[in-house]
């Protein structure tokens, strides 16, 4: 989500790749090149995640099932 004033992105595809640790991955990804776009952070119920952005560019976004989380 976006706050008020915040540019609201293109539709797009956002690709989610399932890591053991979000957090060491966002800063493993700074470490070698990439950017982060949207610091780690909780879903509610769901689990954890981050968007990175390759050193091109390119964005993804990591993430981590709640324990006892659903999927789908």
């Amino acid at each position: 989500m976006f706050r008020a004033g915040q540019p609201i992105p293109p539709p797009h595809f956002l690709t989610y790749v399932a890591v053991e640790d979000v957090d060491e991955n966002a800063r493993q990804a700074v470490e070698l090149g990439g950017t982060v776009i949207r610091q780690p952070m909780d879903i509610p119920n769901t689990g954890r995640f981050a968007v990175i952005a390759d050193p091109t560019g390119a964005m993804f976004a990591t993430f981590k099932m709640a324990a006892g989380g659903h999927d789908g």
